[in-house]
C-alpha cells in the first residue's frame, strides 16, 4: 500500500508539468508524453482477499491473447498476465494442498497486483 501511495504524487506531478507545456527530450529526438487529465489518473484502491479457486490458461485462445492466471478472490475473477512458471507451480501446489497452504491476492479492479502463497 505504501508503494502505491508514494507513486501517486509522481503521476500528479507529471500531469501538472505537462499542463505547463514542459516537454521531455531523449538525445536529439524530442518526445512528449500524452497529456494526462484527472479522469485518466486511476484512483482504484488496492484490495486483498484469499483465492478460493484458480484457472490457469495453458494455451491462450485465441492465440493472440496473452496467457493468464485467474484467481477467484473478493467475489470475482482476477487475472495475472504472463505468470512465471514459479508462480504457476506455487499456486498449483497451494490448491493441491488446501489444508496446508492458501493464496492471498492483492488486486486493483480485476487485475492482480500481488500474490503470496502462505501456510495456514
Amino acid at each position: 500500500m505504501c508503494l502505491i501511495l508514494a507513486a501517486v504524487p509522481a503521476v500528479l506531478s507529471a500531469a501538472s508539468s505537462q499542463d505547463m507545456g514542459i516537454s521531455l527530450s531523449s538525445g536529439s529526438q524530442q518526445t512528449t508524453a500524452p497529456a494526462l487529465s484527472q479522469k485518466s489518473v486511476s484512483t482504484t484502491a488496492v484490495k486483498n482477499g484469499i483465492a478460493t479457486e484458480y484457472w490457469l490458461e495453458l494455451k491462450p485462445y485465441p492465440s493472440s491473447n496473452t496467457r493468464a492466471l485467474w484467481l477467484y478472490a473478493g467475489g470475482d475473477w482476477r487475472y495475472l498476465y504472463k505468470p512465471t512458471s514459479n508462480i504457476e507451480t506455487s499456486v498449483q501446489n497451494a490448491f493441491a494442498n488446501p489444508d496446508t497452504f492458501q493464496v492471498k491476492v492483492w488486486y486493483s479492479g480485476n487485475k492482480i497486483v500481488g500474490l503470496v502463497v502462505m501456510t495456514k
